[in-house]
């Protein structure tokens, strides 16, 4: 069966970045130099009291000012920083969405204490997962789900199994499906956030942790935790599974080692926590800069620790950086380092796209989805049809004044425009009779012509070319009167809805009490639609008489240009029994006296070869034909 992937839409988005300072420990000698302004902005005051004011006026303070998404103060909880930064985006997770929340900053901050917590202040690892199992939970019933937990370190550069006894060294592998994966890490079944929360007791307890100056429980290596959630739907797209990921890491902090006096391996783990750091550094210094300036290089590979956090720094997940500090006046340089990263990480933007599972449906499969889409779709559409249908029903059978007369305004403009469609109808017969009455004459002009040349047996090629043309003709007239079957047709049907909807008219106004008004109101109407179409027949009209005005000019032209003078053609018109009238007459009198008689007598045509149009009178028999000169 084939595997279809669908489709996933994409859309950018911006590390979100809290800052949470941990409260002054009793043993800590100095003074608090960190104020949150807001739950937004953090100050941080210059350390050294000897400075004046002339100092601090000519920008020799050390005092500095940055702002963040979010920030929270010594006497903030977890369940604070979570509801705040963190809760929104963890339903995403059931979703089919990744999800990264890292917590970055000196050794000794609180970071490991934000990340896990304790009993009466859980972390952000317990609160999250409690959080994905009550939405489990909420959905259960329509789809199942699927949950498994890995727990892994990264120890001087060497990825290490938590969930192992006994672990050996894991390497890191690029999947172009999965991204970046850990060849044998174990992933265990899990089906409730206290099971997690052993496996996490259990993984923190192998984790590797010494005691400095600094911290007594300092943590020598980076963790991540990370939650995997299949969701697959019971009933409705059963074969879709949705992915979602959900990591949780506890990066190690920096440290320097004139601060914690340390020697030997604790020394060298220190440099190789420093330089996995400095690697994160650079990688949002890169990604900072790629969003300001265009693209820019990020060195990935310099750190085992930055390759597991590529797709939460710049991939496919949603991400939130707690930076965590610390307010003494001694730990300053590492709280302007963690806040300067946790400002140029702000910029950083991430794409994130719904995890789809593969899913291997036959083409049957899809085929019933498209009839049930279909069928339920015609319902909903019979169901609105029925709706209106009743609307249209329950209507009251008398209508208001003011509802009749709006009904009435409509159904004459529907027969306004139906007398324009008419009129149009019209004026296109009269072009097409116009067009095929010249292409007639053409092509009597043509037979005439073509005789001429087979009788005196002329280039045979012209004659040729003739008849292509005559055929040509002859094809245009068949298609004009096809054409003008159709029009007749649609005036047909015109007139046919013009008596329907003066019917409705008609009824409207017989069944209404103010008739009088809406009488003269329809009547008014109707006369402006008849004026119209006169009009309309007057243009027609005059039309005609210029043609036959053309006509029996180019008829005079004909007859002298055959050589014939006047006294010839009156003898031609005795022999055939013809009179003709005002032969003394200008020609434009005689086409003015004959426009009118034209107009009102019925046109007979003596015969296509000649050409002389004749006047059927109403007393006599006698033919008389009028000829006119110019």
């Amino acid at each position: 069966m084939p595997s279809i992937r669908a489709p996933g839409a994409k859309k950018s988005t911006t590390l979100t970045v809290a800052v949470k300072c941990r409260p002054l420990r009793h043993k800590e000698r100095g003074r608090d130099i960190v104020q949150v302004i807001e739950s937004k902005e953090v100050l941080i005051l210059d350390p050294d009291l000897s400075k004046d004011y002339l100092d601090r006026i000519r920008n020799r303070t050390k005092e500095k000012k940055y702002c963040f998404d979010h920030a929270f103060g010594p006497d903030s909880t977890n369940l604070e920083v979570y509801t705040k930064s963190i809760s929104s985006i963890i339903p995403e997770v059931v979703q089919g969405l990744n999800v990264t929340v890292f917590a970055y900053g000196s050794t000794g901050s609180g970071k490991t204490y934000t990340m896990v917590g304790t009993k009466d202040d859980p972390g952000l690892m317990v609160l999250s997962l409690h959080t994905v199992f009550d939405l489990i939970k909420m959905d259960k019933r329509a789809d199942e789900f699927e949950v498994t937990c890995s727990y892994l370190e990264v120890y001087n550069e060497i990825i290490y199994d938590l969930l192992e006894k006994s672990s050996g060294h894991l390497e890191l592998r690029e999947d172009p499906e999965e991204g970046i994966t850990v060849a044998g890490l174990r992933c265990i079944k899990v089906h409730s956030a206290g099971k997690i929360l052993e496996l996490l007791n259990m993984g923190n307890s192998r984790r590797k942790t010494e005691s400095t100056e600094v911290n007594a429980t300092s943590s020598r290596s980076h963790a991540v935790l990370e939650i995997s959630v299949k969701r697959k739907g019971r009933n409705k797209y059963p074969n879709q599974v949705l992915h979602g990921k959900l990591a949780l890491v506890d990066l190690a902090g920096s440290e320097r080692a004139t601060e914690t006096n340390n020697a030997g391996q604790k020394l060298r783990d220190g440099a190789n926590i420093n330089r996995s750091l400095l690697a994160l550094a650079n990688c949002i210094n890169a990604l900072g800069k790629q969003q300001k300036k265009g693209l820019a290089y990020v060195p990935y590979r310099n750190s085992k620790l930055t390759r597991i956090l590529k797709d939460g720094l710049s991939g496919n997940s949603q991400t939130v950086m707690i930076a965590t500090i610390s307010p003494a006046d001694i730990q300053y340089h590492h709280t302007v380092n963690t806040l300067k990263y946790a400002d140029r990480a702000k910029e950083i933007k991430t794409h994130v796209q719904r995890n789809v599972g593969v899913v291997d449906t036959h083409v049957s499969d899809y085929q019933r989805m498209i009839d049930s889409l279909q069928v339920t779709e015609v319902c909903q559409l019979k169901k609105k049809l029925a709706e209106k249908e009743s609307e249209l029903s329950s209507k009251p059978a008398e209508k208001a004044a003011d509802d009749e007369l709006s009904w009435l305004n409509i159904i004459s403009h529907e027969i306004s425009e139906n007398v324009q469609e008419r009129i149009n109808l019209q004026k296109a017969m009269s072009e097409l009779e116009e067009t095929n009455l010249n292409n007639r004459s053409e092509l009597q002009r043509l037979d005439d012509i073509i005789s001429r040349h087979q009788a005196v047996e002329l280039d045979g090629a012209i004659v040729k070319d003739l008849i292509a043309r005559r055929l040509v003709i002859l094809d245009n007239i068949r298609e004009n009167d096809e054409a003008g079957i159709n029009y007749q047709k649609e005036i047909e049907a015109n007139e046919k809805q013009r008596g329907q909807l003066q019917g409705m008219i008609d009824e409207a106004v017989s069944r209404n009490g103010n008739k009088t008004y809406l009488r003269i109101l329809s009547q008014y109407r109707l006369l402006g639609m008849a004026n119209s179409e006169l009009q309309l027949e007057v243009a027609m009209r005059d039309q005609v008489i210029r043609h036959q005005r053309e006509g029996l000019k180019n008829l005079w032209n004909l007859l002298m240009g055959q050589g014939l003078d006047e006294k010839q053609i009156s003898h031609l018109a005795v022999k055939q029994g013809l009179r003709i009238e005002g032969w003394t007459m200008t020609p434009l009198a005689l086409v003015e006296k004959q426009s009118s008689s034209l107009t009102s007598s019925r046109p007979t045509s003596v015969g296509p070869s000649s050409g002389i149009e004749y006047l059927e009178g109403t007393k006599t028999c006698d033919f008389t034909i009028s000829i006119f000169k110019g």
